[in-house]
């Protein structure tokens, strides 16, 4: 049984991450009506009834919501692998992860299309994203490594899988949204990653 103190924690837990999606919710929907330029972080606040200030509790500028929302897709795909079977090939183990990804990609499509299309007219985000493309690599890297018996190391083989993979997932997103959605994520990802996997998982 959960003590006093523990339901406390938990209330106020699930109190910010509600405050943080409103907030993002408010600032894409704000972004779409008004443009990225002419939205103030007082105009996403306004929506939500709180202050600037609790904005900056959880982001440190109108481009960390949207960087934000691909982060916590990141984090996703991080956990989608680290639960694949131990017994998988790398690459195998991380293209059934993207397809996990992918399954959310299209649960929150207008989110995805929302975010791209602000970072392909936005170079203050555009250029952010390459930030965030580091940070998914290197976790997808830890994760391979911790796979491959090597935990904690920056193992060339497992930085290359990560890197590959990514590039080939992120192309496959990029063609789906310029279509606006219409094509079928799964099948574009799998022929990216195919044509980029054939040597990966082969027998030495």
């Amino acid at each position: 049984m959960l003590c006093p103190v523990d339901t406390k924690v938990g209330l106020r837990e699930r109190k910010k991450e509600r405050t943080r999606a409103e907030l993002t919710d408010a600032a894409f929907r704000l972004f779409a009506e008004r443009g990225f330029d002419e939205t103030t972080i007082e105009d996403i606040v306004e929506q939500v009834e709180v202050s600037p200030r609790t904005f900056f509790r959880y982001f440190d500028s109108k481009e960390d919501v949207v960087i934000g929302f691909f982060d916590d897709m990141g984090l996703e795909l991080r956990g989608f692998l680290a639960a694949r079977p131990a017994d998988e090939p790398p690459f195998e183990a991380l293209r059934a992860a993207l397809g996990s990804l992918i399954d959310l990609y299209e649960e929150r499509a207008e989110r995805v299309m929302a975010a791209k299309r602000l970072a392909r007219e936005t170079p203050a985000i555009r250029a952010r994203l390459l930030d965030k493309h580091a940070r998914w690599e290197n976790w997808v890297t830890e994760v391979l490594c911790d796979r491959l018996g090597e935990p904690g190391q920056d193992d060339s083989h497992a930085r290359l899988i990560a890197a590959v993979g990514l590039a080939a997932y992120s192309t496959a997103v990029n063609s789906w949204c310029t279509v606006g959605g219409t094509q079928d994520l799964h099948a574009l990802a799998d022929q990216a990653l195919r044509e980029v996997g054939r040597g990966f998982d082969a027998a030495p």
